[in-house]
């Protein structure tokens, strides 16, 4: 028996026995290897693509089989991975107010340079854009503070403008002004131009960037820390003088979303989400969290695929068995097999515990009776809809016509029942003038439009 495997773009070839056939991805090429005969060798055909057509053809009789295989990120997504999320522009994180941007504003590029340039807005759109994904986390080393986004980067790559500006061989260091008169640096210019994801943003999640997070162009620099992201930026100066200062990339570490820190949870089951992040292109394959003092640990559910220097989401759930305060902990390890460092300080899994306190849980809605508005009433939404404090499910401000509910069919129905008669003490009649008509009909449907009804 013979077969012929024929694929697009490649010589046929024809061979023994066909073992085994499969594929691998790597820079977004598609390699297909095949262990030919018996002489167990292995042979590599290389097809360019990332979707190619192979068809296995017996001389006997023919017959196709076709693979579709569509490599890049969608080949982490069918393992069960989602894409790292992206933070909306209106829910990402905002430190210090916006400077002045003049109307003439450009970016100057200066120093030791053959080429000074002055560039507008307009200027930097005649290069190249590039974008990519990148997490910005404010420097937190310890402690409950946690201030990080995720977005999508559209702007101009830095060694592409330095470049441009032609600094000569003896220049050593780049400094970067802002509007503000924040600076960052002097960095090594040529750690820096090494960096190829180092870029000059100018747009945000397919949006131009927000003033807040930086207009008209900030610094983006993927996996270090948030205080090198400069903003509003104005100046670039290179220098020969020798640098002071290094980038500073993000160890791997895992921090903790919810529960807050000394929030109060229902006993039982609660989930326990977080993100894991690293620098220096590090990938975190997993996280484990601990809630015992760190005296054992359970792995926790990873939810992204592996995009270099951005954020992966995780989740736990925690069966909660028992009243009473928990410290939670959560540390990161990377593919290399390297834990999250234990000392507090420096991004150590115990400088970022969690307090929490396990409360009962009466009616079974999932809160915490001593933050429950409602707690002998099932009413997991919590509703309160004139806001004093008391859920709707058992709250006497809510109309209750039928002595049993707040606002439901039956209260209509009582209402109906007693339309248009007039007397004291009718029930139905809310504004309480002595008549059940059109004003109270308003004020019932009123309340039951602000959900002020059983849950």
């Amino acid at each position: 028996m013979i077969f012929r495997i024929e694929c697009l773009q490649t010589r046929p070839f024809s061979r023994g026995r066909l073992k085994k056939a499969y594929s691998t991805h790597k820079h977004r090429k598609t390699c297909f290897r095949v262990k030919t005969g018996d002489t167990g060798r292995k042979e590599h055909y290389k097809m360019c693509g990332p979707e190619t057509k192979v068809h296995i053809m017996q001389h006997s009789r023919i017959f196709a089989l076709i693979l579709i295989l569509t490599v890049g990120y969608s080949f982490a997504e069918v393992r069960g991975f989602e894409p790292p999320p992206i933070t909306p522009i209106d829910e990402f994180f905002v430190l210090y107010n916006s400077p002045n941007v003049p109307e003439d504003w450009h970016l100057v590029v200066d120093g030791a340079v053959g080429s000074p340039l002055s560039l507008t807005q307009e200027g930097l759109a005649q290069y190249p854009a590039t974008n990519q994904m990148a997490t910005l986390e404010c420097y937190f080393p310890a402690g409950i503070w946690l201030l990080v986004g995720n977005a999508d980067w559209t702007g101009v790559a830095l060694h592409t403008i330095i470049q441009e500006a032609a600094p000569p061989a003896e220049a050593q260091s780049i400094t970067f002004h802002a509007l503000d008169g924040y600076f960052t640096g002097p960095y090594d210019i040529n750690e820096l131009l090494q960096k190829k994801d180092i870029m000059l943003a100018y747009g945000m999640n397919g949006q131009d960037l927000p003033a807040e997070q930086g207009y008209p162009l900030r610094l983006v620099v993927p996996g270090c820390a948030g205080y090198e992201w400069n903003r509003w930026l104005k100046r670039i100066e290179i220098s020969t003088s020798p640098p002071t200062i290094a980038l500073n990339h993000y160890p791997i570490h895992a921090r903790i979303f919810s529960p807050k820190n000394r929030e109060t949870i229902a006993v039982g089951t609660n989930t326990i989400r977080g993100m894991a992040f690293a620098g220096n292109e590090i990938e975190i394959t997993s996280v484990e969290v601990s809630t015992d003092e760190g005296i054992t640990w359970e792995p926790a559910q990873m939810l992204n695929y592996f995009v270099p220097n951005v954020w992966k989401h995780w989740e736990f759930t925690w069966d909660a068995a028992q009243v009473g305060e928990y410290q939670i902990f959560t540390r990161a390890i990377d593919s290399l097999g390297n834990v999250q460092r234990e000392q507090a300080g420096n991004f150590g899994w115990r400088g970022f515990n969690v307090l929490v306190t396990v409360d009962t849980d009466e009616d079974g809605d999932g809160v915490a009776d001593s933050i429950d508005n409602c707690p002998s009433v099932y009413n997991p939404s919590q509703k309160d809809s004139d806001d004093d404090g008391i859920g709707n499910a058992c709250d006497d401000d809510c109309p209750n016509l039928d002595g049993v509910n707040p606002v439901n069919l039956r209260d209509f129905s009582i209402l109906a029942f007693n339309w248009q008669l007039i007397g004291p003490d009718l029930a139905g009649d809310l504004n309480m003038d002595l008549a059940v008509d059109v004003n109270d009909l308003a004020i019932l449907t009123g309340y039951w439009l602000s959900d002020c009804h059983e849950e």
